[in-house]
């Protein structure tokens, strides 16, 4: 018995010995990863068919994350009518691992933004922040990265935000006293976005990590540069693979060279869970990707966890507010989108109804508040917020000519002379303007001459112009608008008090109203006192472009 007890004793003292050199044997690692779901929870595969491909995997594999790229508190009824805590909540449920933000996360305000951060189960990383206002910063506490140790691996999450937020959310979340006290390292500043990134990696290497990476709200496309995401690849080391969102792109897995000349994973997803990923760790090293359009089976348990939080929305959303003989549409005749690019239906009703609400000579509307169609029948309230899903309400002011002008031109600075290009819009930005009680037109042929400074706020703008034959609306009859007199303004508050787009050209001009109506609102007391009018049907000829 002696014996047997000092060989379990010998046994004991190798295992303590040499244990700790044993390492883990090496499993694959599953990443799944969302971005851009703007609340669109029930919509293409599902949160429910995802939860169900998650729950399968992990009967075979027991590494395995679910992370999201930003943009999922906004953009859908849902969102708007709990002002992000649904979706949270239903996040918590799906198990989400890691997140960062995206521009819309700070669409509700910072303090809704720091209830919201509180209230997640799943952690929120970012990396290239600044503070430097009086207040709590919304980050505190946020980490710029996480490492997680799989036993066997180490893999490092990093966090990355688009500069874009400051000018594509409300640019009042991120100012104190009318100044700008957030910043997120712009790479027009010296590429001070790629510096801040690669000190981030740098550190999380330094940590001994076998992989990063990088979960970025930045977009893929020209557009975005200098801020998107190739070229963080490009000019950076260390980074493994790059989880993508903003420019809604889908994009499998392609490979971009680092610095170093080293292959880089570049995928994305699109929005409203038109593709879920997938992104292996293989025990050989490699990294492999595979994006999901359909998925068969569901979670039932997680469906009906969506399906309750839709039906609580429901009694709101199916208030019946008006009909309509024909559909006014965000769209050419061809079902492309033309809000962000030409005068369109749904943003003439839009504008009329806030010139008519606030009682106005002209009403101005950013096209990025211009999202849906007003189907041919019955109108309800879910129709209208699905067109402007945001918490933006209606104000009055005082503008003189030129001030009108002057924002016209911001708007107009993308727009090219033709709409669509291989079935794509182009020219789009969200900035462009829809009007009532004006008709303006824009050359396409001269090169816009605007200065931004480096928040992206315009500061200047040339002697050219593309913006010409500005007209308002007197006693039935367009006149030309006089740059030198004043006339009234009914508008959004992101538009015209927080220079959303970086339109500042309403900067200092005097209030006259606040309704805090919000535009839904104001949409459905128009609609329910005057009607959808034959004028509606077509368009008007309000913006011309040439």
């Amino acid at each position: 018995m002696k014996r047997i007890i000092t060989l379990l004793l010998l046994i004991s003292i190798s295992l303590a010995l040499f244990g700790c050199n044993i390492k883990p044997k090496k499993e694959p690692i599953y990443i799944f990863y969302t971005s851009d779901v703007h609340c669109g929870l029930n919509d293409n595969v599902s949160f429910a068919a995802l939860k169900g491909l998650i729950e399968e995997t992990k009967k075979e594999h027991k590494d395995v994350l679910l992370v999201d790229s930003g943009d999922y508190l906004q953009g859908g009824n849902l969102g708007s009518l709990t002002r992000g805590e649904a979706i949270v909540d239903m996040m918590n449920e799906m198990g989400y691992d890691y997140a960062t933000f995206g521009n819309h996360e700070f669409d509700y305000g910072m303090d809704r933004l720091k209830e919201l951060i509180e209230r997640a189960d799943f952690e929120l990383i970012a990396s290239n922040y600044l503070y430097t206002g009086n207040k709590t910063s919304v980050f505190e506490g946020v980490p710029e990265y996480r490492i997680r140790d799989f036993g066997h691996t180490k893999v490092g999450f990093i966090g990355v935000m688009t500069p874009d937020a400051l000018v594509t959310s409300v640019p009042s979340s991120f100012m104190e006293n009318d100044e700008y006290v957030y910043s997120f390292y712009n790479n027009s500043d010296n590429d001070a976005l790629i510096n801040k990134v690669q000190s981030v990696v740098d550190e999380v290497r330094a940590k001994g990590v076998d992989y990063v990476v990088a979960l970025t709200h930045l977009g893929s496309e020209i557009d975005n540069r200098p801020n998107d995401s190739i070229s963080l690849i490009n000019k950076t080391t260390g980074i493994d693979a790059v989880i993508d969102g903003h420019s809604h792109s889908i994009i499998i897995g392609d490979s971009y060279p680092n610095k170093e000349g080293k292959d880089v994973i570049l995928t994305s997803v699109g929005t409203k869970l038109e593709d879920v990923g997938e992104m292996i760790i293989n025990t050989d090293g490699t990294i492999t990707t595979t994006l999901f359009s359909k998925l068969d089976e569901v979670d039932e348990d997680m469906k009906k966890k969506v399906d309750e939080a839709f039906r609580k929305q429901d009694e709101i959303l199916k208030e019946v507010v008006g009909e309509t003989p024909f559909t006014l549409s965000i769209n050419g005749e061809d079902g492309i989108r033309r809000a962000r690019n030409r005068e369109v239906t749904v943003g003439n009703i839009i504008a009329d109804s806030f010139r008519w609400y606030m009682d106005t000579e002209i009403a101005l509307v950013n096209a990025g508040g211009v999202r849906a169609n007003i189907e041919e029948g019955e109108i309800t309230y879910g129709d209208l917020l699905d067109i402007n899903p945001f918490l933006n309400y209606v104000v009055s002011l005082k503008a003189s000519g030129q001030q009108i002008i002057d924002a016209l031109e911001v708007g107009a600075e993308y727009v090219q002379a033709i709409p669509v290009f291989e079935d794509n819009a182009v020219g789009e930005s969200g900035g462009f303007l829809q009007v009532s009680g004006l008709r303006y037109k824009i050359d396409t042929s001269i090169e816009p001459e605007i200065e931004y400074d480096k928040s992206g706020l315009m500061v200047k703008i040339g002697d050219r112009r593309r913006v010409h034959d500005v007209e308002v609306l007197k006693d039935g009859k367009y006149v030309p608008l006089d740059p030198e007199a004043y006339y009234t303004l009914a508008s959004v508050d992101y538009l015209v008090l927080s220079c959303g787009n970086g339109n500042t050209a309403f900067k200092g001009s005097e209030l006259l109203k606040e309704s805090h109506k919000l535009i839904p609102e104001v949409l459905k007391e128009y609609i329910k006192e005057k009607g959808i009018s034959d004028d509606y049907k077509e368009l008007e000829g309000r913006i011309i472009v040439e």
